[in-house]
């Protein structure tokens, strides 16, 4: 079911390349500010995996939305591929992948439209 008034949602379109790909849930919100990162660097996104199996990914309100989508879909792909998997090649991995199947959907729909 769809929840926004665009009809090119960037973020509902990354979070359905995502939900196609992992069959993962997570919780997703909007932060009003920035995060640091484990080196002390600001950080625009951040994934949370509770001891209880919840995970929330946060995305800072801070930044452009064009830079807002590709801070999600690194997040989801920390969700697909779990807290021990860092920024290694499994998360590469999962990252082009929700990228990719992301451009799959925006050019169908784009389609549909015509």
């Amino acid at each position: 079911m769809k929840y926004t008034p665009f009809y090119n949602d960037m973020f509902s379109l990354v979070y359905k390349a995502f939900g196609n790909l992992y069959h993962k849930e997570c919780i997703c919100e909007w932060s009003p500010t920035s995060f640091k990162a484990e080196d002390g660097s600001d950080a625009y996104g951040m994934t949370t995996f509770d001891d209880d199996g919840k995970i929330l990914v946060s995305i800072s309100a801070d930044i452009p939305v064009t830079g807002a989508v590709e801070v999600f879909a690194h997040e989801l792909a920390h969700v697909a591929v779990g807290i021990d998997a860092g920024h290694g090649k499994e998360w590469k991995e999962a990252f082009e992948a929700i990228y990719r199947e992301y451009e799959r959907i925006a050019l169908e729909e784009i389609k549909e439209r015509e």
